[in-house]
């Protein structure tokens, strides 16, 4: 174990044990690395097919539990994704695909399945690595129960294989009030200083984008305003993001379930923000859940931090998962049909965070993780209006 994570253990051992979240394993691990699982995000099924939940992402499987939810209970499926149709396209502008990642798939109310794909490229031209989001469509049918297991790309939805620019990743298809929207992630700014958001992008089909412009829903903290959050830093680097979306309505709100930091150190961690309808006013976003860092937890006495729902960055900060689960994120939430709210999300085991080849930690070793959520959103309350206070109390982990 690093001895950064040994020394939070400890501490937390000593001081904070009765506050431990009730922080429970999707999977377990074999020696062949299966249940090991980067990225998890819950699979939109049709109407008709409630009774399990199945998970896709980066790992090339499915992860799928028949309600009810228990530790251990999901099982892990390989699966395959393969630049198809858009293999012309890539040799043609002179690329090569570096891998394929956040593979967030898509079954519509008729049954038909669709992934929206994120595929990493690099050119000798430009030798570093980045992203273009694409349409997938299924190339097996799926057994009842579960999701097919073979993909193919095939129509380009945000991003070029000949032009290299920052984000276009983490994509997946929602669904609000029968109209469908492509959820992603963005650059705003350019490295050094590199800025992402969160876009809501409106869809004729699950290959085909609205002609309308796309609405941005949340960005980090402004430094014009003097307003920048230690939190949203990437390491040590002047970036800041916020990353990872997905929507969950509860209580007749909308909840923006991110994540922020960089995402293989223990500083990645997942926030919730909110909003009263789907598509912000203009010039306004979703609403962060702040606290005051009276202490100067996060370097500055006094100033506003976010409340985020896990994290391992700060022991003293609320809802610290360093003993159990380090560098938290990619995080969604989910109602299942026994009427519990569930958080999924990754992250490191202490304990289990090899280096690669590289020296960077192995992202393959992150890990499936749920949690169990107290919510009471009140009808009778409105996001605009609520107190930073009464935003926390809306969805708060559960301890054990």
């Amino acid at each position: 174990m690093p001895s950064w994570a040994t020394g939070q253990a400890a501490a937390q051992q000593r001081t904070n044990t009765d506050k431990e979240l009730a922080i429970e394993p999707m999977t377990s691990i074999d020696g062949n690395g299966s249940g090991y699982f980067a990225d998890p995000q819950p699979i939109h099924l049709a109407s008709s097919e409630r009774s399990v939940q199945l998970l896709s992402g980066t790992t090339k499987a499915i992860l799928a539990c028949r309600y009810p939810t228990r530790p251990g209970c999901f099982s892990w499926k390989p699966i395959t994704i393969d630049a198809g149709s858009l293999r012309p396209m890539i040799a043609a502008a002179g690329a090569t695909v570096t891998n394929f990642q956040n593979l967030d798939l898509y079954q519509d109310d008729d049954g038909g399945w669709h992934a929206a794909v994120t595929i990493g490229v690099r050119s000798a031209a430009h030798p570093k690595h980045w992203t273009v989001i694409a349409h997938a469509h299924p190339t097996s049918p799926a057994l009842p129960g579960s999701a097919p297991t073979t993909w193919s790309a095939d129509v380009v939805l945000g991003g070029s294989f000949s032009k290299p620019v920052e984000g276009n990743y983490d994509a997946k298809y929602f669904e609000d009030n029968g109209r469908l929207y492509m959820l992603y992630v963005d650059a705003i700014a350019t490295p050094p200083a590199l800025r992402n958001a969160i876009f809501l992008q409106p869809m004729l089909s699950p290959t085909r984008l609205a002609p309308t412009r796309r609405f941005a829903l949340l960005a980090p903290e402004d430094r014009a305003n003097g307003r920048e959050l230690a939190s949203e830093l990437y390491g040590n680097t002047q970036a800041r993001l916020v990353e990872a979306p997905y929507i969950s309505r509860i209580g007749g709100k909308y909840a923006l379930i991110y994540s922020s930091g960089a995402y293989l150190t223990t500083g990645y961690k997942a926030g919730i923000a909110w909003s009263d309808t789907l598509l912000p006013s203009a010039g306004g976003s979703y609403r962060k859940v702040f606290a005051a860092d009276s202490g100067g937890i996060w370097g500055e006495r006094g100033k506003r931090e976010v409340r985020y729902l896990v994290q391992s960055a700060r022991l003293l900060w609320p809802n610290f998962t360093g003993v159990q689960v380090i560098g938290p994120g990619v995080a969604a939430a989910v109602h299942g049909p026994d009427g519990a709210w569930l958080l999924y999300f990754n992250g490191f085991a202490p304990g289990d965070m090899p280096l690669g080849q590289n020296g960077r930690v192995a992202g393959n070793h992150r890990r499936p993780y749920y949690l169990r959520l107290d919510v009471n959103v009140p009808a009778d309350r409105s996001v605009s209006s609520a107190s930073d206070s009464e935003l926390a109390s809306w969805v708060v982990p559960e301890a054990r």
